[in-house]
């Protein structure tokens, strides 16, 4: 047996004897881990989760009608809709009953829809139907902001947009918000003190900070980057094991005047890269940013002006790298979502085999999750899971998409606890 080949196999012994000992996840979604990854194609298409016991799954959102579901619902027609991000009004009268969703085309044909869970009844809103030339690309973050509106970017290189929106139900309207910046946009938070945190999804990206000149408004304010002073990066994807940077960071103002870019101005500011930050998740006071490249998690507290930035998820931590412990390792961890009791969970742009993991709370205040485990593998070929997603009204469940699936018909999941 060679080297390579015997630290594999000494890498899933060692995988095996800590699998056993993991706890269960405690709250409404509770569990007993799975000891596995499923494997591509392994679950019927139509229920293409592999779950825990005592968890069901159904389709909400099916593009094609292949399934059994409560919608059938092709926004995009001739492609897969690339149904990205999840979240429901959040706030206001009739909370919980609409679902807004983007979808992820590129080339000017991106959409959002919304969804009245009640009664089946959806709407389609392309860029020109909101009057927002010249055409939605590759829309993918989403949120509800705690002053009653509706958040989403687009995923478009150095100049995609945020956009602010009145949702009433099926009908929305938005506005184009630029002081928050012009990035490759994912992750977006919209915290409880009128902060938005953005990142811009790119190796060598930056997370950002938008302080509104006044609560509720997004249209002036100032933008910060975060910067660890002197750290280094090397966002190695082919592999995973690179370095982004934590340690004692501050928050750096931006210039983005005369049209420049947040990533123009951050590398004109000279501050730290990441490692392709994507998605976004606040718990309590603390931020969760997924950078995918280098396989982590960060931890930034958001009550200070220089918080001490942490690996709270990753393989340099607590998880296997998945190129070192194939099923159950940790492969390019990208949408995050929390439930109700504080665990955070992290699904994988992992084709075939998306897996979703869940880190629990740092009790023990190391800055980092007291245990990951692992609680359902997407297993639709050609398929990855996106939105992960906990409607607050419904604690015992979550939101899943099936993005591009090999034999078109992407979807929206709901898992149950039973």
């Amino acid at each position: 047996m060679n080297k390579r080949y015997l630290f594999i196999a000494i890498a899933a012994l060692a995988s095996a004897e800590a699998i056993a000992g993991k706890p269960a996840v405690n709250g409404p979604f509770s569990f007993e881990p799975l000891t596995e990854s499923g494997l591509a194609g392994s679950e019927d298409p139509c229920a293409p989760l592999k779950l825990p016991e005592g968890f069901s799954q159904r389709v909400l959102i099916q593009e094609l009608d292949y399934c059994e579901a409560e919608v059938t619902l092709d926004a995009i027609a001739g492609v897969n809709d690339l149904n990205d991000m999840n979240v429901v009004n959040e706030t206001g009268n009739g909370a919980g009953r609409y679902l807004y969703q983007t979808h992820e085309n590129s080339g000017g044909i991106g959409a959002i829809t919304a969804l009245d869970l009640k009664t089946g009844d959806y709407a389609v809103y392309t860029a020109a139907d909101l009057g927002l030339a010249p055409g939605f690309s590759r829309l993918d973050g989403i949120d509800w902001t705690p002053w009653g509106t509706l958040l989403f970017a687009e995923e478009n290189g150095a100049i995609g947009r945020l956009f602010e929106c009145q949702a009433e139900g099926l009908d929305v309207s938005c506005v184009d918000r630029p002081a928050v910046g012009r990035m490759s946009h994912e992750g977006i938070v919209a915290a409880p003190n009128g902060n938005v945190y953005v990142g811009d999804e790119l190796n060598g990206g930056s997370i950002y900070r938008f302080v509104p000149d006044q609560y509720g408004d997004l249209s002036s304010g100032v933008l910060y980057a975060l910067n660890i002073p002197g750290s280094t990066t090397n966002c190695s994807g082919a592999t995973g094991v690179g370095l982004t940077p934590t340690g004692q960071a501050e928050w750096v103002p931006m210039d983005i005047a005369d049209g420049k870019s947040a990533r123009e101005a951050a590398d004109m500011a000279g501050v730290s890269d990441y490692c392709r930050p994507e998605d976004a998740e606040l718990i309590g006071t603390n931020l969760y940013v997924a950078t995918t490249s280098t396989k982590n998690v960060l931890q930034i507290p958001i009550n200070s002006d220089t918080p001490y930035v942490t690996e709270f998820a990753g393989i340099n931590t607590n998880m296997n790298n998945e190129a070192d412990v194939w099923n159950y390792g940790l492969h390019s961890p990208d949408n995050l979502a929390s439930d109700n009791a504080g665990n955070l969970y992290i699904v994988e742009d992992n084709s075939d085999n998306s897996d979703v993991w869940v880190a629990t709370p740092d009790h023990d205040n190391d800055g980092s999750a007291d245990s990951v485990v692992l609680f359902t593998t997407l297993t639709t070929m050609g398929a990855e899971g996106t939105g992960i997603y906990f409607p607050r009204t419904m604690p015992k469940t979550m939101l899943i998409n099936v993005q591009h699936a090999d034999n078109g018909n992407d979807m929206t999941m709901v898992i149950t606890r039973d």
